[in-house]
Formats: C-alpha cells, sequence, structure tokens
C-alpha cells in the first residue's frame, strides 16, 4: 500500500487511477444536492406474523376448561382415550419433530 501526502474529500470515490473524484462531480450531480431518505414497509405476512403474536400473547398457555373437564372424568373413572388415536399422534408427533431438525 502506498499512502501519498495528497488529501482527499471524506465519501469521494476513488477512480481507476488512483485519484479521488469529488461527490460533486458523480453523475446526476448538476441537480443539486440528492435528498436521501429511508423507506420502510411491511409485507402482508410480517402483518399477520405481527397479529398473531399479538393473539398468542393474550392467550393463556393452559386451557383451564379443558383441564378441569378432563379432571373431572378422571375423577368420576369417565375417561377412556383411544390407545391407538393417542399412538397415532405421538408417532405423528415425533415424525414431524425429527423431519424439523
Amino acid at each position: 500500500m502506498r499512502i501519498s501526502g495528497k488529501t482527499g474529500s471524506v465519501g469521494g470515490t476513488q477512480g481507476p487511477s488512483g485519484s479521488k473524484a469529488s461527490p460533486s462531480s458523480a453523475v446526476g450531480a448538476s441537480q443539486g444536492p440528492a435528498t436521501v431518505s429511508d423507506a420502510f414497509q411491511v409485507s402482508s405476512s410480517a402483518r399477520l406474523v405481527a397479529v398473531a403474536q399479538e393473539v398468542l400473547a393474550v392467550t393463556p398457555d393452559i386451557r383451564t376448561e379443558k383441564v378441569e373437564a378432563l379432571k373431572s372424568q378422571m375423577d368420576a373413572d369417565a375417561y377412556h382415550p383411544d390407545g391407538e388415536a393417542v399412538a397415532e399422534g405421538l408417532i405423528r408427533e415425533h415424525l414431524a419433530g425429527s423431519s424439523n431438525s
């Protein structure tokens, strides 16, 4: 790397010969100073995710109505789940979990 004693403008571009061009010599600079603005757009998918997160934030982790109903069935010895359906659900859940990793 070679450093010369010349100072250039900050933000200038360096041409192929190694000299720095001033920002005013850039294309379109004769139209006056350029206005720079930031834009922010949210896709419909991002809006949907935001709404889902809001709903989840107010939804309880435990559905107490279902828990109480199952608890009362168990206390009354009236809870008889379908063993095959439970096994199929466990297998389906396991296979879904192994394909995500």
